[in-house]
């Protein structure tokens, strides 16, 4: 469990499958590299499968592992300070 973001990927099966199923936190980006959803999960490869064909203009995603208990915490702070279009009426 780390706290740096796994490398920006493509938002697509082939690259989602790659990620383990682990708890932490991801955000779905747009092609201006723009958060558009971020959200936690303690499954993250599964969640993000449930999240494709969901977002309109969704292009890329990341993720970070880390313990459960700290993913709440983070996920909040990154909705805040990004302000993602789809997690709006969490601002």
């Amino acid at each position: 469990m780390g706290r740096k973001w796994m490398k920006r990927r493509p938002f697509s099966k082939k690259y989602i499958e790659d990620v383990p199923n682990v708890p932490g936190i991801y955000g779905i980006l747009d092609a201006e590299f723009e958060t558009i959803y971020a959200g936690k999960s303690n499954h993250l490869r599964d969640r993000l499968l449930d999240h494709l064909g969901e977002f309109r203009g969704a292009k890329y995603f990341r993720v970070r592992f880390m313990p459960p208990k700290a993913v709440e915490k983070v996920e909040n702070k990154i909705i805040r300070k990004k302000k993602p279009r789809y997690n709006e009426r969490m601002w």
